[in-house]
């Protein structure tokens, strides 16, 4: 285990807020957009409790890593994040480790992103990794599924990458809201549509809730799609 210190709060919505944290023993962080960590808080003390969640920054040779985080009314770790945590609150983190990252296919097969709330931040952390080292790549449609528009995290970066990069596109969707120039309901009517007029397979990530991915893994596996292969999942509840 490592320590790390909270350095920076962004209040990115309401629900959702980014934390930053550094290794002050690190020089350099060191892992591949898509990664996880492992957060503990409270080092020390009886009630320490560990969660996983998925780097949103990219690797910038930095020794900090950032995390968007979910308030979840009654969980540990948001109540600890959102009402006890403050600048310089000590944690004790391990990673970033995982498998949930971009493949040697990337110049040689489209890529689909699908998302839903702060599962989001393994794609922006792949987004900005290659909008910063200008890597090539095929063809990558990001699907993000939220309730509301004031929901759409990291929209105007995500918007700004897709002017830079003709070959990316950024598609919102929500699902309790109806606003002009946002496509309405749920996030699989919409990159299912796309994948069904390509005349080769995709390869297909997922991130979010537990349900939301369950649904996609059964909507492409009726159209010949396989884990692995085909498909890449990290869960987040």
């Amino acid at each position: 285990m490592n320590v790390c210190v909270l350095v920076e709060i962004i209040k990115e919505t309401n629900k959702n807020w980014r934390f930053i944290f550094e290794d002050p023993l690190a020089d350099e962080i060191k892992f591949l957009p898509g990664q996880l960590v492992q957060l503990v808080a409270k080092p020390g003390e009886e009630g320490a409790f560990i969660r996983n969640y998925s780097v949103a920054s990219s690797p910038d040779g930095s020794n900090r890593f950032e995390l968007i985080i979910t308030n979840l009314e009654g969980g540990q770790m948001s109540d600890h994040l959102f009402k006890e945590a403050d600048i310089m609150t000590e944690f004790l983190y391990r990673g970033p480790m995982g498998v949930f990252t971009l493949t040697n296919e990337l110049e040689t097969r489209p890529f689909v992103f699908v998302s839903t709330g702060s599962g989001i931040s393994p794609f922006r952390s792949m987004m900005k990794w290659i909008d910063e080292k200008n890597i090539k790549f095929d063809s990558i449609k990001l699907y993000f599924g939220t309730r509301t528009e004031e929901d759409l995290l990291y929209r105007e970066e995500l918007e700004a990458i897709q002017k830079r990069h003709p070959n990316f596109q950024y598609f919102p969707t929500l699902s309790r809201e109806v606003k002009k120039g946002i496509p309405h309901g749920y996030v699989h009517e919409h990159y299912l549509k796309y994948i069904d007029n390509l005349d080769v397979k995709p390869l297909v990530y997922f991130c979010g809730w537990n349900r939301m991915i369950e649904e996609g893994r059964e909507h492409l596996a009726k159209r010949g799609f396989v884990m692995q292969k085909d498909i890449k999942v990290e869960i987040f509840g």
